[in-house]
């Protein structure tokens, strides 16, 4: 055995703690007729085409439902507090990235 090799390694946990309170997850909707729907566009190219299908086939399937539909004005910073609190108002929302 060498002995240049230390003979106790110590672990180091690289992550940083959380400053954000835990949430809990919001429950399920029992359906979406007559909900309203909240959908964020974070910006990315081509998120805008799957949310304008998936409010397409939504509002086939569902007519009494309505839609609220908003785009961040950059893919880099969170929602400004309009839009925020706007979705707020919504049943559920819809919200992803897309390239």
């Amino acid at each position: 055995m060498n002995d240049k090799l230390p003979r106790e390694l110590k672990l180091l946990d690289p992550t940083a703690p959380s400053s954000m309170p835990g949430t809990d997850i919001s429950a399920r909707l029992s359906g979406v007729e007559g909900k309203n729907i909240g959908m964020l566009d974070n910006g990315k190219p081509n998120f805008d085409i799957l949310l304008s299908t998936l409010e397409e086939l939504l509002l086939d399937r569902y007519p009494s439902t309505s839609v609220t539909r908003r785009r961040k004005p950059t893919v880099a910073a969170p929602a400004p507090e309009e839009i925020r609190a706007e979705l707020l108002g919504c049943d559920s929302v819809i919200t992803g990235l897309g390239d």
